[in-house]
C-alpha cells in the first residue's frame, strides 16, 4: 500500500508540473492533484527536492519504456511509431509542450539542482532519436528530427495550436521510408 500511495503522490505532481510547471505548483497543489492529504504528502516526501527526484525518476521510466517499446523495431519502423507516440495527444503537445524537455528547461531556469539530472534525461531521449535519424537519414543532421520536434513542441506551445504541432510531424513522418506493414 505505502509503494502505491508514494506511486499515486509521483503521478499526480508529474501531472501537476507537466500543466501548471514547477514554479507555479505548490506541495498543496501536489496533494490536492494526488488526492492525497498534505501529511501523507510529507510523510513520503520530506522535501519538494524529493518529490522533485522522484518525478524525474518517473520521466525517466516513462522514456525507457517507450524506448523499449520501440527497441525491436528496424530505424524506419521506429521512427513511424515514435511520430504516432508523438502524435497520441496533440491537445497535450500545445499545452504542455514535450514531457522531458519542458521540464528539464524550467529546472534549468529556475537553477534548480535536480536540472543536471532532467538534463541527463533529455540527452539519453536525444540520442535515441539521433541514432535512428542517422540510419534513416545519413547525410543529414543526426539531430534534425530531435530538434525539429522540440521545435514545433515549442511553438505550439507559444501558440496554443495543436494542429500545427500534428502539421509538422506529419510532414516529418511523410519524409520517412515506408516500411512493411
Amino acid at each position: 500500500m505505502t509503494r502505491g500511495k508514494r506511486e499515486q503522490i509521483v503521478r499526480g505532481a508529474l501531472r501537476l508540473y507537466r500543466t501548471r510547471a514547477v514554479c507555479g505548483s505548490t506541495l498543496k497543489d501536489v496533494a490536492a492533484a494526488s488526492g492525497v492529504p498534505l501529511g501523507n504528502l510529507y510523510y513520503y516526501f520530506q522535501t519538494r527536492e524529493e518529490l522533485l527526484l522522484a518525478v524525474l525518476d518517473a520521466c525517466e521510466a516513462e522514456l525507457r519504456g517507450l524506448l523499449d517499446d520501440l527497441a525491436p523495431l528496424p530505424p524506419p519502423a521506429w521512427l513511424h511509431a515514435y511520430f504516432g507516440w508523438l502524435l497520441t495527444d496533440p491537445d497535450s503537445a500545445a499545452h504542455g509542450g514535450c514531457p522531458f524537455g519542458t521540464l528539464a528547461v524550467e529546472l534549468r531556469a529556475l537553477r534548480d539542482p535536480a536540472a543536471p539530472r532532467a538534463a541527463q534525461i533529455v540527452q539519453h531521449y536525444r540520442e535515441a532519436v539521433a541514432a535512428r535519424t542517422r540510419t534513416v537519414f545519413p547525410d543529414s543532421d543526426p539531430d534534425e528530427v530531435f530538434l525539429a520536434v522540440q521545435g514545433a513542441y515549442t511553438v505550439a506551445r507559444a501558440l496554443d495550436d495543436p494542429q500545427l504541432f500534428q502539421r509538422r510531424m506529419d510532414q516529418l513522418r511523410g519524409r520517412l521510408p515506408l516500411t512493411p506493414a
